[in-house]
């Protein structure tokens, strides 16, 4: 098991960061490790809300929102080779928002032998996964 937190302060309205952030599809637009993410459950976004999701290193693997509390926490479970938690909260700051995220990663099978070397990798992508998101939500019309 490993946690990996990392946070960023973006300047937009918490409402905003919330619901771009919270809607996995948009991570097709800022994360290039995605390569596939569909929405796989009725209705809008929620508690039980699931998404199919595929990453560059990852089998097609669901998606499950466990938390949801509009528009401060919310978060994200999956099984697989790497389970993952992750936990993400918003705060109010300096006319912004603070997204905070907490990535609890904890390996399976096979993949215990190779997680030293994949846990380097994601401690990266998180990092550049933050600069990404506040571009994008910097850069989207209306800002």
């Amino acid at each position: 098991m490993a946690v990996l937190e990392n946070s960023v302060l973006i300047e937009r309205p918490m409402g905003d960061v919330f619901d771009y952030a919270i809607d996995m599809r948009n991570e097709l637009t800022w994360n290039p490790q995605c390569r596939s993410m569909e929405k796989i459950t009725e209705g809008p976004i929620g508690l039980g809300t699931k998404f199919r999701a595929k990453w560059k290193q990852s089998p097609l693997i669901e998606v499950t929102c466990t938390e949801f509390e509009r528009p401060q926490v919310w978060e994200y479970t999956n099984g697989g080779p790497l389970a993952v938690v992750l936990k993400v909260s918003l705060s109010a700051q300096d006319g912004g928002t603070r997204l905070s995220s907490r990535f609890d990663v904890r390996p399976h099978g096979l993949m215990r032998l190779f997680f030293p070397v994949v846990l380097r990798s994601l401690r990266r992508a998180e990092q550049r996964n933050m600069a990404s998101i506040k571009k994008a939500l910097e850069e989207a019309p209306g800002h």
